[in-house]
């Protein structure tokens, strides 16, 4: 096992990630590393699911910023568009328009390219080694949080 594999299972075995989890904030569903999905639970709204997965890509992992993606656990895929999460601030994370496969957050590793400014705009969301996994759940588990959370872009039928 690498040295960041290991590093990854030890913060899922620590205190934050097992607290969130008994919580029931989110919940592990696969490793297969570099990735690992996390399926991180949202409000109730209708026609809408009670998670929303990410599929994390984790190489360097905590040297290296995470990155991942809305992914549809069940087909082991991407995220259809239709059912990305929707709402305000929701929309501005959860944005396929800017690019399918990160979230338009400070503590990605596809997002901060080109967005240095935002570890001085925002260091509470930022990135750093001694960071573990759980910093960024939190950071998406407030965004499905907020009240502007609409459930997903096309309500299912």
């Amino acid at each position: 096992m690498l040295p960041d594999e290991r590093t990854f299972r030890k913060h899922l075995a620590a205190g934050p990630f097992q607290a969130g989890v008994d919580r029931g904030d989110w919940r592990l569903i696969s490793i297969e590393w570099p990735h690992a999905v996390i399926a991180v639970t949202a409000p109730a709204r209708a026609n809408a699911p009670r998670e929303v997965a990410l599929r994390f890509e984790l190489s360097g992992y905590p040297q290296q910023l995470p990155t991942a993606e809305p992914w549809d656990a069940r087909a082991n895929a991407p995220l259809p568009e239709a059912l990305w999460p929707i709402g305000d601030r929701v929309s501005q994370v959860f944005n396929p328009g800017w690019n399918r496969s990160a979230l338009y957050i400070p503590c990605d590793r596809n997002a901060l390219a080109g967005h240095e400014a935002w570890l001085t705009q925002h260091p509470a969301y930022a990135w750093n080694a001694s960071r573990d996994i759980t910093h960024y759940l939190r950071i998406v588990r407030d965004v499905l949080r907020e009240p502007g959370y609409a459930g997903v872009r096309q309500q299912a039928a």
